[in-house]
C-alpha cells in the first residue's frame, strides 16, 4: 500500500510506495540537544516514527537516519552555565531526548550520527564548493553564494523569509551576509564555543551543511523521503537543496514532508520561546501509552494545542481500550469474539494512515474495535483462536507503536 502525502516542496500530492530489492530512505532532521525535549519534539518525531511503522508493517524496510545536532550556540551557553564543557551537555541531554524517545515507543533510527563527528567531512565540502565558485569568505566565515546556483525548484526563500524561520545562530563576530538568501557555511569561534582548524579560520561548521554532510555519508541522495517540523523548511531545507545541487546537481531528496506544531496558547512550543511542556512533565499526568494516542489523534499537519485535561482524558480512553484488547488475548473459552472481526479492520486503519498519515482516522478505528468488543459481552476469544488474535494485534501494535498485547508496565 501506498503512503500518499502532500510534498511540501511541490505542493502536490505524492505517494511513496513500498519498492522491492531496496529499503526506502529517510532522513529526518534530529535535535539541539541543550536541553530537555518537549511534547512538540515528541510528535514531530512519532510523525516519522509512523512513517516507518506503516511500510514496516506491510514487510518494507526503511532505513532511517536521524542526526544529533550536538555543537551549536546554544550548547555552549548552556553549558558555561552549568560549568562543564559542550561535550558534556551535549552527551548528558543526548542520553535524555533518546530515554524518552524510548518511552515512548519511538523505534531507534538505524543511525544516530552526532555532527561533531563529521567536521573533516564538512569541511572538505566547503572546499569543494569553494572550487566551484559557489562561496565567498568574509574575515573568516564562508557563505554559500545563493545567486550563483544553477536553476533548480527550491522552497521560496522569499515567501519563507519571515514566516517559520529558524534563524542561523551566530558566530564569534560574525559577519553579516551579503544577501538574506546566502548562508554560512564556516564561522569563526573561539573557545570555550567548538573550535576546529580549516583554512579559512579556527571555528566551526554552519547548520545547513552538518545534515548534508551526514545524509550523504549513511543514504544515497536524493533519498525518498526528507523529514522535519514546518520551521526547518527555510532556512534549513532550502540551503540543503542548494548545497545538494551545488554538490551533485540534484536536489537532497526526492520528497519533502514536514509536521505542523504542538502549540500553547496559539504559540509554537518551543525551548526558545519558554512555551513548553517537557515530556517529562507530560509523562508525570498520563502515561507513555496515553501521551502517544494524544499526539496521534491529530492528523500530522494540523497544530495541536496542548491541553494538560484533554490529555489526561485521552489517557484515560486509551488505557480502557488497551484493557479491552489484552484482556481478548489472554485466554480464549466455548464461544467468544470472533477473531475475524479483529483481521478483517486492520486494512482499514492501514488504509488510514497511508491516506496522508491519518492517524486520527486510524485510532478512531481501533476505539471502535474495543467499543464493539465491549458490547459484544465477550472477554475472551473464541475457541482456538487465541494465538491468531495475538498475532493480528501484534500487526496493529507495529503500526501504531500502542501495546495491545501487553499492558505497559507505567499503566
Amino acid at each position: 500500500m501506498d503512503l500518499r502525502f502532500c510534498d511540501t516542496l511541490s505542493r502536490k500530492e505524492r505517494t511513496l510506495s513500498p519498492t522491492r530489492g531496496r529499503p526506502l530512505q529517510m532522513y529526518v532532521c534530529g535535535p539541539t540537544v541543550y536541553s530537555a525535549s518537549h511534547v512538540g519534539h515528541a510528535r514531530a518525531y512519532l510523525v516519522f516514527d509512523t512513517v516507518r511503522r506503516f511500510f514496516l508493517a506491510q514487510g518494507q524496510p526503511l532505513r532511517h537516519i536521524q542526526n544529533i545536532t550536538d555543537f551549536e550556540d546554544k550548547i555552549t551557553r548552556r553549558a558555561i552555565q552549568e560549568g562543564i564543557s559542550w561535550e558534556e551537555l551535549s552527551r548528558r541531554e543526548a542520553r535524555g531526548f533518546f530515554g524518552r524517545m524510548g518511552e515512548l515507543n519511538i523505534l531507534r533510527p538505524d543511525a544516530t550520527p552526532a555532527s561533531s563527528h563529521y567536521v573533516r567531512s564538512m569541511i572538505a565540502l566547503i572546499r569543494r564548493m569553494e572550487r566551484k565558485g559557489y562561496t565567498y569568505t568574509r574575515r573568516g566565515a564562508v557563505y554559500f553564494d545563493a545567486s550563483r546556483s544553477i536553476g533548480s525548484s527550491n522552497f521560496s526563500a522569499d515567501e519563507f523569509l519571515s514566516a517559520h524561520a529558524v534563524p542561523e545562530p551566530g558566530g564569534e563576530a560574525l559577519p553579516e551576509a551579503e544577501d538574506p538568501r546566502d548562508f554560512v557555511l564556516w564561522k569563526p569561534t573561539r573557545p570555550p564555543a567548538p573550535s576546529w582548524p580549516s583554512p579559512w579560520s579556527r571555528g566551526m561548521p554552519g547548520w545547513h551543511i552538518e545534515c548534508y554532510a551526514m545524509a550523504s555519508r549513511y543514504l544515497d541522495l536524493p533519498m525518498d523521503l526528507h523529514g522535519g517540523g514546518l520551521d526547518l523548511i527555510f532556512p534549513h531545507h532550502y540551503a540543503e537543496n542548494l548545497i545538494s545541487t551545488a554538490l551533485r546537481g540534484t536536489p537532497f531528496a526526492q520528497h519533502f514532508l514536514h509536521n505542523a506544531f504542538v502549540t500553547m496558547d496559539a504559540r509554537k512550543m518551543a525551548k526558545s520561546t519558554g512555551s513548553l511542556v517537557t515530556i517529562r512533565e507530560a509523562l508525570e499526568t498520563v502515561s507513555p501509552g496515553g501521551l502517544r494516542s494524544y499526539l496521534l489523534s491529530r492528523r500530522y499537519d494540523q497544530n495541536l494545542e496542548y491541553s494538560t485535561y484533554e490529555a489526561v482524558q485521552r489517557d484515560g480512553e486509551w488505557e480502557l481500550d488497551q484493557c479491552t484488547l489484552v484482556d481478548l488475548v489472554r485466554g480464549n473459552g466455548g464461544e467468544g469474539y470472533p477473531v475475524s472481526r479483529l483481521e478483517g479492520r486492520f486494512d482499514e486503519v492501514l488504509a488510514a494512515v497511508g491516506n496522508h498519515l491519518g492517524t486520527n482516522a486510524a485510532m478512531r478505528t481501533v476505539h471502535e474495535i474495543a467499543e464493539d468488543i465491549r458490547r459484544s459481552g465477550y472477554t475472551r476469544l473464541a475457541r482456538g483462536e487465541r494465538t491468531a488474535g495475538r498475532r493480528t494485534l501484534a500487526r496493529y501494535e507495529l503500526l501504531l507503536g500502542l501495546p495491545l498485547t501487553v499492558r505497559s508496565e507505567a499503566q
